[in-house]
């Protein structure tokens, strides 16, 4: 056998060089995953999404058949290439042209628990101040680990990451998949770490003691839960959709994490809490969303709705509450779109257009790199607005072919367009099931919560003028944030919270779009750009 090629890689702008060595069934994509450099393949290695862009420089890389389907020819000669179908058969060099996204922008923050705006870790502070919890937000994007002080319920230190298991994937069905090919322990070594590291960082950060942390509270969905505890997912994406366990979850932190890191062994005792979810696609992040936004409380119903790759949504109150998801697709999270990226530094986020000149707004300030979720739906609301697209989607002839200009390399297409509609027609008809379902109408609806990074962002006028949410929604809409982590806090931090959560799953049942008669007619109607 001979000697593994040797790659060297290097990012645009810079003159570090990481060397790599891929043996004959790697690519390189998959020899970087293989020793932890993270690198954005949203469609986990399939060659379908165009995300893990190289450059070679030296040496020599076979130009694939979905090359072909990625890349212009002019492109091909300079020397792109896809790395997840890049075998090298010699040393090379390349440049890393996806985009870095250690700067992603996440959202912790929420309009229901606020963080301390004085500084609690004063000295002079009484004995029974020095107690701790920390809430997580264990997400298919991003995580969050938030360290709080109990006695007062203030945030102190917030922690946020990349989901580094989003190298195998950008949706749970990408993880399951991968989970179920041998990379079950994988994965969830992955995850672990993820959530250690942010569990040193507050405590180190604030300056605590670790034996004053009392007991940690974790939600997400049902896959990432899954994988965190090393469950199996194969039954999980095959009908009926079975997960191993759903329930309420405590073990021992020594149970679930190593203690080999220093400071670690005070916590080898104190509880972990996995909060339930409902079903396989209903997690523990909404139900955590549903005691956050007081759905036990409310007498009047309520909406929550978490857009993500995943829409997922809960109509009720203190007597009833039926629960859905919708397989929105990535789109919101800029997958799928040709000039797309997540919601990093450089993202265009808003934009709008005045007689076809555009104007934009990027993450950051920063020069821009490409357009995630928000800036989607608002080019797509402008482009109608401006009679550039019709009420079908289509693009007017002048653009059909190369798509609208947005900067001199970020082109908006038609395709982009379809993947938008496809994704709010699932979540607009998923939203008209379940009202209908719930027997009561928009007027009747008491407050709409929009949950998650999207929700946070999103130009609400510009979210109805395209259907996305629809015009009776108008005036009842309040973009709360990080719902699953205000939840886990709350938990963490309130009294009564097991019997609260316990009435929540007491009062809820699922309603499975797929057997509702009416959501295709419904999916194909808000495929149309109406109210």
């Amino acid at each position: 056998m001979g000697k593994a090629p040797k790659v060297s890689l290097q990012r645009p702008g810079t003159k570090d060089i990481v060397m790599i060595e891929c043996s004959e069934s790697e690519s390189i994509l998959k020899a970087m995953v293989k020793q932890e450099i993270l690198y954005r393949s949203d469609c986990d290695g399939r060659g379908t999404c165009g995300k893990c862009r190289i450059r070679l420089i030296t040496g020599k890389l076979d130009i694939t058949i979905q090359d072909k389907k990625i890349f212009t020819p002019n492109e091909l000669k300079q020397g792109f290439r896809l790395s997840c179908q890049a075998y090298p058969r010699e040393d090379c060099e390349v440049l890393l042209l996806s985009e870095d996204e250690t700067n992603y922008d996440i959202i912790s923050e929420n309009r229901i628990i606020q963080s301390d705006s004085e500084d609690l870790v004063e000295a002079g502070r009484n004995k029974l101040e020095d107690k701790y919890i920390i809430g997580i937000d264990l997400g298919t994007t991003t995580l969050a680990v938030s360290l709080v002080n109990a006695p007062s319920k203030k945030i102190l230190r917030t922690y946020t990451a990349i989901n580094n298991q989003r190298i195998y994937g950008l949706d749970v069905i990408s993880r399951m998949k991968a989970s179920n090919e041998g990379k079950r322990e994988l994965l969830r070594d992955i995850i672990r770490k993820n959530l250690l590291d942010g569990i040193q960082a507050v405590i180190a950060k604030e300056g605590i003691e670790y034996h004053d942390l009392i007991k940690i509270v974790i939600t997400g969905n049902t896959t990432m839960g899954h994988l965190l505890l090393g469950y199996s997912c194969e039954t999980l994406g095959v009908f009926p959709f079975t997960p191993i366990d759903t329930q309420m979850i405590t073990m021992k932190f020594s149970e679930i994490f190593s203690i080999d890191r220093k400071g670690f062994e005070s916590l080898e005792n104190i509880p972990i809490i996995i909060m339930p979810g409902i079903s396989t696609f209903v997690g523990g992040d909404i139900v955590a969303g549903l005691f956050a936004c007081g759905f036990d409380f409310n007498d009047k119903p309520s909406i929550l709705i978490d857009l993500g790759t995943n829409g997922e949504m809960a109509i009720g109150c203190k007597d009833s509450i039926l629960v859905t998801s919708t397989a929105a697709g990535p789109a919101f999270e800029g997958g799928n779109i040709s000039g797309g990226v997540g919601s990093i530094a450089g993202a265009i986020s808003h934009v709008s257009i005045e007689s076809n000149k555009i104007n934009y707004q990027t993450i950051g300030d920063k020069d821009p790199i490409g357009i995630c979720g928000t800036g989607v739906v608002e080019i797509v609301s402008e482009l109608f607005k401006e009679d550039i697209i019709d009420e079908t989607g289509l693009l007017t002839p002048e653009y059909f072919e190369e798509g609208y200009i947005i900067t001199d390399s970020i082109r908006f297409t038609q395709k982009d367009i379809r993947e938008l509609q496809l994704a709010k027609a699932a979540v607009r008809a998923g939203v008209e099931i379940l009202t209908s379902c719930y027997g009561t109408t928009y007027e009747q609806i008491d407050t709409v919560y929009l949950a998650g990074g999207f929700g946070y962002r999103i130009d609400l006028e510009k979210a109805i003028h395209i259907g996305l949410l629809p015009e009776g929604f108008r005036g009842k809409i309040i973009s709360v944030g990080n719902s699953a982590l205000a939840g886990a806090i709350k938990y963490g931090t309130e009294d009564a919270s097991k019997e609260r959560i316990n009435h929540i799953l007491s009062v809820s049942k699922e309603i499975y779009l797929s057997n509702q008669q009416d959501f295709n007619n419904l999916y194909m109607e808000y495929m149309y750009l109406v109210k």
